[in-house]
């Protein structure tokens, strides 16, 4: 620990620019040590700009720390990163027309790959796999849920709706 001590000290266990698999662990428990102004260097270094405002410093050690685990090991999946945009778009439309916004957002228009939606329809049960590619039903892959709702029903329908994902009732 000594060894890590004077690495800290002079900065290079925590300032490195990308740190390896090898040493992530020790510069992640090197975090511990460091006062706040040493922990807003680091988090300037890793994130490239200023840490928030009266951030505490276990807050300021985990975003640091998990932003050297995405440069290492990778980081949010596309899908999860348009799902986090799109519950960050309304606080911005709230902060842009300074208030509420009026219509509460969907958080997800697609459901996570592996998960199973049931329908009952006319006395017969539907189930739709979803995946990566699309929504599997009964052996076929569609790219909507839409397609999915023509295909059993054989009018054009909103998919999500006919599924009952969404707020509305369900259709049919």
């Amino acid at each position: 620990m000594q060894g890590d001590q004077a690495l800290l000290e002079e900065g290079s266990l925590v300032n490195q620019s990308t740190p390896g698999p090898s040493n992530l662990r020790r510069r992640i428990e090197a975090l511990v040590d460091l006062d706040n102004v040493a922990l807003r260097t680091a988090w300037q270094n890793a994130w490239g700009s200023a840490a928030p405002k009266g951030a505490r410093k276990r807050f300021l050690m985990l975003g640091i720390a998990w932003k050297w685990q995405a440069e290492v090991f990778g980081g949010f999946n596309r899908e999860l990163a348009r799902r986090l945009s799109a519950l960050e778009a309304p606080k911005l439309v709230a902060s842009i027309n300074d208030r509420k916004p009026a219509i509460k957002a969907t958080i997800s228009s697609r459901p996570l790959p592996g998960t199973r939606i049931l329908r009952d329809w006319q006395g017969a049960r539907h189930e739709v796999h979803v995946t990566e590619k699309g929504y599997l039903w009964r052996g076929r892959t569609y790219g909507s849920l839409s397609a999915v709702a023509k295909a059993i029903t054989g009018v054009s329908r909103n998919g999500p709706k006919f599924f009952g994902l969404r707020d509305e009732q369900m259709s049919g």
